[in-house]
């Protein structure tokens, strides 16, 4: 009996560890809004919602002097290239793991003049084909990504949405987890 139970859970475990998660994420940036919005499912079952308002997080900040933008700046440039390195391989191990199942980045640009809106949407391009050229690479695309960027000439408007359904196996999530929290040890101080 034991042994039935035994196999059973451990049956189970094996189960859920090669079952996957899967993610939808929604960035929606206007003039008027900044949201993200995160949904997690596992078999269809919701497990986890949540939109974060960033528009919201800019006003409760307090303003930053120019001279804290340089004391900042230069305190974080001091290891650049080994953070950028440790960052690049975290992000590379976390990337080869994913699969996409629907992305969709849509931009609306003007400038309000024609030759400087061509000259952003030009920009936005290069931006987003190194995004994308990073994510093909790394990742697993089992969708034709949907790409559009729109000039418009005559209007002062900038607007990008950004949706895709991403999955992960929940073993390899737990494993990617665990090798960045080993990586990105949490610094606390002890209270006594």
């Amino acid at each position: 009996m034991a042994i039935g139970i035994l196999t059973f859970l451990f049956v189970f475990f094996i189960i859920i560890l090669c079952s996957r998660i899967k993610l939808f994420n929604s960035v929606m940036l206007t003039q008027e809004e900044h949201v993200i919005r995160v949904v997690c499912y596992f078999y269809r079952i919701r497990l986890f919602e949540k939109s974060i308002d960033l528009a919201e997080a800019d006003r409760d900040q307090k303003e930053e002097t120019f001279q804290d933008s340089i004391s900042f700046l230069h305190k974080s440039s001091r290891n650049f290239a080994q953070k950028a390195q440790a960052f690049h391989e975290t992000v590379s191990f976390i990337l080869i793991r994913l699969r996409f199942h629907n992305l969709s980045w849509r931009t609306e640009i003007g400038t309000g003049k024609a030759h400087t809106t061509g000259i952003a949407v030009g920009g936005v391009w290069t931006s987003i084909g190194a995004v994308m050229g990073i994510l093909t690479a790394k990742s697993h695309f089992l969708c034709e990504p949907t790409i559009t960027v729109t000039p418009l000439f005559n209007q002062k408007h900038i607007s990008s949405t950004f949706d895709c359904m991403i999955s992960i196996r929940v073993g390899q999530a737990i494993y990617a987890l665990l090798k960045i929290i080993r990586k990105y040890p949490v610094k606390r101080e002890a209270t006594i």
